[in-house]
């Protein structure tokens, strides 16, 4: 790796050790108001994997402004010496760390505060959909002051800079985009007018904390969406914020919730697709400028920089999905770095759904400090025999074997990799992949023998006679999730129709009960071989899974402009040969469907646990991880393994 991505770089007051910045973003961590051990332990981690620089996200700087009620009180009492916990921890391995401070404006919640949230007009965001009050001249000294004493606090906290969010959620971008300022005043309409209140703030905070703490902006440069912050615009802005605001650097996003697709991109999303935007403030600005989204390999980092798209990179689910990343790179293993496929399901799902954050190849996302020295030593060594080599067998034999113990892979494919095979089939999910990838190359670094080819019975058991037993045999698609009287090649089930078991006609219905990837791709997977596809299913909506992971429109799109038509709100109730009864769920009035060439059923799967059953009680440890013990993910199943491999 060359030195452009490993050497210093100054930013106002202090010198980051190198390029990689671990950017702000939600982990739902926090209790009462208060940052917590889980926090400190989540952001070392990161820490000792050498990233150069974390900004702390999740911050409030008023009591009024709760979008969440998972929030870090920078006003409570106790928030000095929290804050010194977390900093001496990041700073013990030579990382540098800032505090993002932030008002959400009306992208905020009166359900929790039980107050009126605040915005530049009368608006009502897409995502949260409350209408918020026009601020008034008081409200401007109370958002200004909050951020002044904000600053002050992280000063005092031992933070080596601040953050101020214009970004995506923020209520300073608010007042810059004319999407969402309709203000008459001088704080509305031209562009000197609309930065008015972002400069003020800017300007408060630095006569506040003085010209030796670094303060930078986090810009939202263009917001995706008609009517709204351009890149021109943005240009302006961040010319204004260096010369009159005295930024020390600009953190570039893209995106808003009106443009969700790109403010949380998943793998549909092409890497390096934000960069224009990071170009084009770095030919205007003269301080350090900071890229994000989608950047994927230190490779990329690098070309970035040598490019002079940027001076540094933000990446958030690449260090969470392997906190070792910018480590392995100055090490010169990057083929040893667990990749992030940007799945979204661990992380932004989560997250969005109030959940604590995690990832579905790194079970230890949320669980830092039980591994802190992790891989843990057994106390004595035994043969492990695993049945499976999907995700959850994958993991659980890396974990035994770097417990010590003597493991051996059966699997009754010619591969391994498990249903992630299948998924690989899909449309635009090939990424997927890169979990199986990570996974055979620690199975081979740990040179555990892997057999292909051969379902284990009892006498495979009893012939290898092991200490212990790890089932993960999967699940597959029930075979009659519905009553009736059909079968293949009528009717045929989502891994038969990926794995080519069976051809499909010209016209197919598609019975969705998932809602997710699972369903949407393998429509994807028969439109682009230009079938024509009706999806049926009982949800509110097709694809009602993917909302929460920022997938949910442009999986819709496409399917669409493909010719996909959607019919919602119906439970199928019978199948007979290659006609479907249905029934509107709120009328109960029969919808029947009977002109087509193929039925395709992805109504659930059920344990393929056989193998289970026919061991227990006859090995001498006996422990099943995955869909063998219920149908679920990615991450349970890499989770299950890990727990157990670490149970022997």
């Amino acid at each position: 790796m060359s030195d452009n991505f490993l050497s210093p770089l100054s930013i106002g007051s202090i010198t980051l050790p190198n390029r990689v910045c671990f950017p702000a973003h939600r982990t739902n961590f926090s209790v009462r108001g208060r940052l917590t051990d889980q926090h400190i332990a989540y952001y070392s981690r990161r820490a000792r994997g050498k990233c150069g620089m974390i900004i702390l996200g999740e911050i409030c700087i008023h009591p009024d402004d709760r979008p969440w009620e998972s929030m870090i009180e920078i006003f409570n009492t106790e928030a000095v010496r929290d804050f010194r916990r977390i900093t001496d921890a990041v700073h013990q391995y030579g990382t540098l760390m800032l505090a993002q401070l932030n008002h959400h404006g009306f992208q905020s919640s009166g359900s929790i505060t039980r107050k009126a949230i605040w915005g530049p007009s009368a608006n009502a965001d897409i995502v949260f959909g409350e209408t918020s009050k026009p601020m008034e001249t008081e409200d401007f000294e109370t958002v200004i002051k909050a951020f002044s004493d904000a600053a002050l606090i992280a000063r005092e906290s031992g933070f080596d800079g601040i953050e101020i969010d214009i970004g995506q959620e923020s209520l300073l971008r608010q007042f810059l985009s004319p999407l969402t300022n309709f203000r008459r005043d001088e704080y509305g309409g031209s562009v000197e007018n609309r930065i008015k209140f972002p400069l003020d703030v800017l300007k408060a905070v630095r006569k506040a904390i003085g010209n030796d703490f670094t303060v930078g902006v986090r810009l939202c440069a263009d917001e995706k969406f008609w009517g709204a912050i351009t890149l021109e615009d943005s240009v302006q802005f961040a010319e204004r914020f260096v010369s009159n605001g005295k930024a020390d650097f600009i953190n570039v996003t893209v995106g808003t919730y009106y443009s969700l697709h790109m403010f949380m991109a998943s793998m549909h999303v092409p890497p390096g697709f934000a960069l224009d935007a990071a170009e084009g403030i770095k030919k205007s600005v003269s301080v350090p400028v900071i890229a994000c989204h989608q950047i994927t390999t230190p490779q990329m980092v690098n070309e970035i920089i040598e490019k002079e798209q940027a001076d540094a990179a933000g990446m958030v689910r690449s260090l969470i999905c392997d906190p070792d990343f910018t480590l392995k790179a100055m090490e010169g293993r990057a083929d040893d770095i667990r990749y992030c496929v940007r799945d979204n399901k661990g992380c932004i799902g989560r997250v969005n759904n109030k959940r604590k954050i995690e990832c579905i190849q790194n079970p230890e996302v949320g669980r830092e400090e039980y591994y802190s020295n992790y891989p843990f030593a057994a106390e004595i060594k035994k043969r492990v025999m695993v049945i499976g080599a999907g995700p959850a067998g994958m993991e659980a034999a890396i974990t035994a074997a770097e417990k010590g113990h003597d493991v051996i892979i059966y699997e009754k494919e010619d591969t391994v990799g498990g249903q992630i095979n299948l998924i690989k089939k899909r449309p635009r999910r090939q990424g997927m992949g890169g979990v199986i990838n990570y996974l055979q190359r620690n199975i081979e670094r740990l040179e555990i023998p892997v057999k292909t080819g051969i379902e284990v019975n009892s006498s495979v058991v009893s012939e290898h006679n092991p200490d212990v037993v790890i089932v993960a045999t999967g699940s597959f698609p029930a075979a009659k999730p519905v009553p009736g009287d059909y079968q293949a090649p009528d009717v045929l089930t989502v891994n038969q129709v990926l794995g080519s078991a069976f051809s499909t006609g010209e016209k197919i219905l598609f019975i969705d009960e998932n809602g997710n990837h699972h369903s949407i791709s393998t429509v994807e997977f028969l439109a682009d071989q230009g079938k024509k596809v009706d999806m049926i299913t009982s949800d509110l909506f097709i694809g009602v899974e993917l909302s929460p992971l920022g997938d949910l429109s442009m999986s819709r799109q496409r399917l669409l402009q493909s010719g996909v038509t959607f019919k919602t709100d119906l439970m199928v109730d019978e199948i007979q040969g290659k006609r479907v009864v249905a029934r509107d769920m709120y009328t109960n009035k029969p919808v029947i469907f009977d002109d087509y060439d193929t039925i395709i059923l992805d109504m659930g799967n059920v344990p393929c646990d056989g193998i289970y059953k026919e061991l227990k009680g006859k090995v001498k440890e006996l422990y099943r991880a995955g869909d063998c013990v219920a149908p679920r993910g990615i991450d349970m199943a890499i989770l299950e393994g890990r727990k157990a491999g670490e149970r022997i």
